[in-house]
């Protein structure tokens, strides 16, 4: 086990969204239920943004694809516009149903749903020929070795990890304190030390959001919304609008790749 193996460990125990789970006695699907403005949040942040248009180029059509951590169908549902199928893999029924509610919607009849965590899902749930594989902040898994080597070992002609690149926000620090971080570095150093050699791309996203949305993030951090407000303020972040307060982030989006 390496050091960058020790960090991510680290990093999901102490400070991922399962640390929330543990603390709370929350299952995964209470969580995102707890988080009903997800959709709202991900449309304010520009998400997914450059990642999903570059992704989109290495794709041929008439294709599958594996989206691990598919969540709201944020990849899922623009992909499946090329693929002729779509196995979308997620533990939350709540977020799975609202994924094919959108796919009602745009007329996607080529999206197929695994309600499971990747680690449990088996081989025989999706085939033997998946072409394309992809896990966007969804590698929230103590053993990386294990989530990273059945999601290559299944995937035919092209792989696709998205994660963060940038620092922590000064918010969460703010709002939670000093704690383990990883990023995509920690990742691609473990895809190397497994043997694999993964190309890298970053996309920078400026955005801003209503604070209320902002405050629904941080639900479970011990600060006020007054204190959140205050740091915010510190920092230059806040925007005074006419439909109110909105506060100003920036995130960085590492693609890690490998084509076969």
């Amino acid at each position: 086990m390496s050091q960058w193996t020790d960090q991510w460990r680290d990093f999901v125990r102490k400070t991922s969204y399962k640390n929330s789970l543990a603390e709370k006695k929350m299952s995964n699907d209470q969580f995102w239920r707890s988080y009903g403005i997800y959709d709202q949040a991900l449309m304010h942040s520009g998400y997914p943004g450059e990642a999903l248009a570059k992704i989109s180029s290495f794709i041929a059509p008439k294709t599958t694809l594996l989206d691990i951590g598919a969540g709201t169908g944020a990849f899922a549902i623009p992909l499946s516009k090329i693929t002729s199928k779509t196995i979308a893999i997620d533990p939350s029924q709540y977020q799975l149903q609202i994924l094919l509610e959108k796919a009602e919607k745009q007329s996607l009849t080529n999206i197929t749903t695994i309600e499971k965590e990747w680690k449990d899902v088996e081989t025989k749930e999706i085939g033997s020929n998946v072409d394309y594989s992809l896990a966007a902040y969804s590698l929230f898994d103590e053993d990386i070795e294990g989530f990273l080597s059945k999601m290559i070992d299944i995937t035919q002609r092209g792989i696709f990890i998205v994660f963060r690149a940038n620092g922590s926000d000064t918010l969460n620090e703010f709002a939670f304190g000093p704690r383990p971080y990883a990023d995509y570095i920690c990742l691609a150093q473990i895809l190397k030390d497994m043997g694999h050699r993964f190309d890298e791309m970053l996309f920078t996203r400026n955005y801003s959001m209503p604070i209320d949305l902002v405050f629904q993030q941080y639900r479970f951090c011990s600060k006020s919304k007054e204190e959140l407000l205050g740091h915010l303020s510190r920092e230059g972040r806040l925007l005074d609008r006419d439909d109110g307060k909105w506060a100003k982030f920036q995130a960085t989006d590492a693609l890690l790749y490998t084509i076969r």
